[in-house]
């Protein structure tokens, strides 16, 4: 487990209830820096702990001043279908906006992610495969800049549950193969102790044809030497340079820490993948780029690469997320110029050209060491596919996604159309963090 001085463990009572549960809080708590006596609520005590600042910690790290361990809040997922009544029971004491508090009340366990189809305000800006996409926690240890998933970590503890679930959604969604874990948590962080991770990876170690993505920035691999995972679970590294895994994403591990975790977990039977994201164009990024490539094939054999530039971020927001002293002062300016062309795009704030420029740069590095593993790009647009796709060597719709529902191990191309194909179909008998909507 990483070393944590949580400032306040709190425990639902649902999880109190139950020993088990308790059991894996236990083994937290006996291993954190500094010993905390948790507090046990219940759902009537959230607008107090609301009040109290619960919340208070999330936020760009940044922008605080000081970025402290997270609280931890280990509460139960819901698959009872009350979210709404729920939402209205804490609208009536007087809390705002309380969708807020969807991971407190239990309710973020799967999530249908419609991208590219009705609905999707972005359908046309990126190209991101629909799926059905998962979670165990939400929150984050990493304290990355530019993150702002700090301040309060909320672990779900009854994969028991979880895992009945979870079988009912895939037996409902015969056509999605693979299931990204978490894109707003590193569940890797409290494991051995809390056992969750572990609990799901075994899980899936018994189904046929159906894999677990973990998607990481972790050291943390040596304890999953010894479970049953039967070569269904993928691991895929965010994988950055020196200086970005040194000062902008202080507390995960280092470029090397990295690949270190991903050749143990390869030793251990696992699938390996990486993802350059994000690339935050640093004084000296070529170099980190180069560094980096050659490091990991010097060490691991993944069977898909994946890279994105740093977007989601509006020009004048980037301050606030990056130090700016450390950028690269052509692309910082390029940025700043490219303000009218960007503010419609969620690639911003770095044009294409600048982004295509990167991406040749990291293929380039990636080919100088290993000729064949798939490269593509990630959550890009249809825009710079068409520029780059020839050089890729894919289509936008046919590359093989680091974590898309599709990319099973080994990589292949994928075949079908991963826009028809991926379809919602469990006409809202899973129960969701979104109310159910027709298909699209």
């Amino acid at each position: 487990m990483y070393r944590v001085n949580a400032p306040a463990v709190y425990v639902e009572d649902l999880v109190a209830k139950n020993p088990a549960y308790m059991a894996k809080v236990e083994r937290v708590v006996a291993a954190l820096e500094t010993p905390v006596t948790p507090v046990v609520y219940s759902e009537a005590d959230l607008p107090g702990l609301v009040a109290g600042g619960l919340l208070s910690g999330r936020g760009t790290m940044g922008l605080k001043a000081t970025v402290p361990d997270p609280v931890l809040l280990f509460n139960t997922f819901k698959f009872d279908f009350e979210r709404q009544a729920r939402l209205d029971r804490l609208a009536a004491a007087g809390v705002e906006k309380p969708s807020r508090l969807d991971g407190v009340l239990g309710h973020c366990a799967f999530n249908w992610a419609n991208y590219n189809k009705e609905g999707d305000p972005h359908r046309d800006d990126k190209v991101c495969r629909p799926c059905w996409r998962v979670h165990q926690q939400s929150g984050c240890l990493h304290k990355c800049s530019y993150c702002g998933l700090g301040g309060l970590l909320i672990a779900g503890v009854n994969t028991d549950e979880y895992c009945h679930w979870f079988g009912k959604l895939i037996e409902k969604h015969p056509w999605q193969l693979t299931y990204l874990l978490d894109d707003d948590a590193d569940p890797p962080g409290l494991e051995p102790e809390l056992g969750c991770l572990g609990e799901l990876i075994e899980y899936f170690g018994t189904l046929k044809n159906r894999y677990l993505i973990i998607h990481t920035k972790t050291w943390n691999t040596e304890w999953m030497r010894n479970l049953k995972h039967n070569g269904n679970t993928i691991l895929v590294w965010s994988i950055s340079g020196p200086t970005q895994s040194r000062l902008i994403e202080p507390d995960t591990g280092t470029t090397d820490e990295r690949i270190e975790a991903a050749r143990i977990a390869q030793e251990a039977g696992y699938q390996i993948r990486y993802k350059f994201k994000p690339i935050i164009p640093v004084k000296g990024w070529r170099e980190d780029a180069a560094y980096t490539a050659k490091r990991i094939f010097e060490r691991t054999n993944p069977d898909v690469i994946s890279i994105c530039c740093f977007m989601w971020t509006n020009f004048t927001d980037l301050r606030g997320k990056l130090p700016l002293d450390l950028l690269e002062p052509e692309y910082l300016a390029a940025a700043e110029a490219a303000q009218e062309e960007m503010k419609e795009t969620i690639t911003r704030p770095f044009p294409q050209a600048v982004r295509a420029e990167i991406y040749r740069h990291h293929l380039r590095e990636i080919r100088r060491w290993n000729q064949t593993v798939p490269v593509s790009m990630s959550t890009e647009t249809f825009s710079i596919w068409k520029e780059l796709g020839p050089e890729f060597g894919y289509k936008a719709g046919e590359y093989p996604c680091g974590c898309g529902p599709f990319t099973v191990p080994g990589a292949p191309k994928v075949e079908c159309n991963p826009f028809v194909t991926a379809e919602r179909l469990d006409n809202g008998e899973i129960p969701c963090c979104l109310p159910p909507f027709p298909k699209s």
